[in-house]
């Protein structure tokens, strides 16, 4: 009876910690799994700790975190109140504030996490031997996608983009950043030697490669940032990393050579950058530039006034061959040149990179940073709301020139700024504050080269990449990233239960 009673207690915690491992398997199938692997933590959590999430005295931080959370839910049911009696009535601030409620499941699975790790029932061994795992597959998939044109389970490249088991999800790029640094530190002190250096070496060209391939062109920048980061940190991986990037920049200088397209792609991303940087801090020459270029190649294209008249003739008068499908997508392709047009109603794009094209006069990236700046002034203190600025932003755009729309402003800062006010913004300084300061009173333990320690570096380097400022990307509000930015966190805040490992 006894022993009944002991294997009853013993399963529901390996099934615990099984489902806690599963979490980066299961971002690859999805926002559904993922979302039903954390009901299945969180109802196994409640099941372990039942009463005690109640009554925990939980730290300061948690408690910012928490209200965070609230102010979430805060400037959600403002922005409903606001529209029942000032405004007119939108069913959408009822989706908001019923999005803000099921929001607070990540704070629910962070809270499990703390609780169940101070109480010795969850093992992190688990997790992140799942973690070094999938970011290997994910990237060896992406790289055989580019070689073939369809990866092992027979989905196709999308040209620029291989997004391997993400199909047409463009985050595989994003996806082996995440993990990547798991998967490093787990060779570092799971082989000795020789055999260490081979191995990781190999795996950062395989990172590389498959992020490279990827076509999502920050996580390659923030892959080098992190890795440069852990180069100053640890003495033991320093020539590790030094030795590997050598041969991952010789292997990207070949892949340039035979692959024009992967140089153009990664050469026009440097140059995006230095446009965005020109028309932040020197708007004026921008436009002088702009405007010197046109004339240049108005110049060259049309010689004479009577090759300009030849030219217009051509684009109103369409062939008589022409079909009907072939008139329509020149006039649409036309139009979208002249300026960017949204219809109400219309589908938003979730991917920027890939479903923006550059426009004429300034970047895209710069149109959709000062759509979002525009829909914060609609309510600087409180914000409009979680995932309000697929709303705000169509409006924004019909009456307003150089703006750009999409499904949230693609810089987390920008969109907390936009949906939770300066409030939230500053809930969320103050949070990376303390992770600053958690990082100069760690700062000697983590150069330290154990396992422990190592898991820490890596876990704070990701976290550091995740909230990078510049950094452009997908929503701080979708399940993914959330999921993962809780996941990076409760690691951290449990790093006195590690240390006693």
């Amino acid at each position: 009876m006894i022993l009944s009673k002991k294997i009853f207690n013993i399963k529901p915690i390996i099934l615990t910690n099984l489902v806690f491992a599963f979490f980066p398997v299961s971002f690859i199938f999805g926002n559904l799994i993922t979302n039903v692997n954390f009901l299945l933590f969180c109802c196994l959590g409640i099941f372990h700790l039942r009463t005690k999430i109640l009554t925990t005295k939980f730290d300061f931080s948690v408690k910012l975190i928490f209200l965070f959370f609230f102010v979430v839910f805060f400037s959600s049911i403002l922005s409903l109140f606001k529209s029942l009696y000032y405004e007119e009535y939108d069913y959408y601030n009822l989706v908001k504030l019923t999005k803000s409620i099921v929001f607070f499941r990540f704070f629910l699975v962070l809270v499990i996490i703390d609780l169940l790790s101070k109480l010795e029932i969850l093992n992190f061994k688990y997790f992140f031997l799942s973690a070094a795992f999938v970011p290997i597959i994910a990237s060896l998939d992406v790289i055989y996608q580019y070689i073939f044109g369809f990866d092992i389970i027979g989905l196709k490249s999308l040209g620029h983009y291989n997004s391997g088991f993400f199909g047409d999800e463009l985050i595989a790029g994003g996806f082996i950043l995440k993990f990547a640094f798991f998967s490093i530190i787990f060779l570092s002190f799971s082989f000795k030697n020789n055999l260490r250096f081979i191995l990781i070496t190999l795996a950062i060209i395989i990172f590389g490669l498959g992020i490279l391939f990827s076509g999502n062109r920050m996580p390659l920048f923030l892959f080098f940032l992190g890795s440069f980061l852990f180069f100053l940190v640890n003495k033991k991986l320093k020539k590790i990393l030094l030795s590997s990037f050598l041969i991952l920049f010789v292997i990207f200088g070949f892949v340039s050579t035979i692959d024009s397209k992967i140089k153009n792609r990664y050469l026009s991303f440097l140059q995006n950058t230095n446009r965005i940087l020109v028309y932040i801090f020197d708007h004026d020459n921008l436009s002088k530039l702009e405007r010197s270029k046109k004339l240049h190649i108005n110049k060259d294209k049309l010689k004479s006034k009577k090759d300009m008249n030849l030219m217009e003739a051509n684009e109103e008068n369409l062939s008589e061959t022409d079909t009907l499908d072939v008139r329509k997508a020149r006039k649409g392709i036309k139009q979208f040149a002249k300026r960017p047009l949204w219809e109400k109603g219309k589908l938003l794009v979730d991917d920027f990179e890939f479903g923006w094209a550059l426009q004429n006069e300034q970047h895209s990236h710069s149109k959709l940073f000062l759509t979002a700046l525009d829909t914060w002034g609609k309510n600087k203190i409180f914000g409009n709301g979680i995932k309000s600025f697929r709303k705000d932003c169509v409006e924004l755009l019909l009456h307003t020139r150089n703006r750009l729309c999409s499904n949230h402003p693609h810089n987390y800062y920008l969109e907390i700024l936009t949906e939770t006010g300066i409030v939230g913004l500053l809930v969320i300084l103050t949070i990376i504050l303390l992770f600053i300061i958690f990082i100069f009173k760690n700062f000697k333990f983590l150069r330290k080269n154990n396992k422990v320690n190592l898991i820490l570096l890596a876990t704070a380097i990701n976290l550091i990449l995740e909230i990078f400022p510049l950094k452009s990307g997908g929503s701080f509000f979708s399940t993914g990233n959330a999921a993962y930015l809780i996941l990076v966190i409760s690691i951290l805040l449990s790093h006195k239960k590690l240390s006693k490992i």
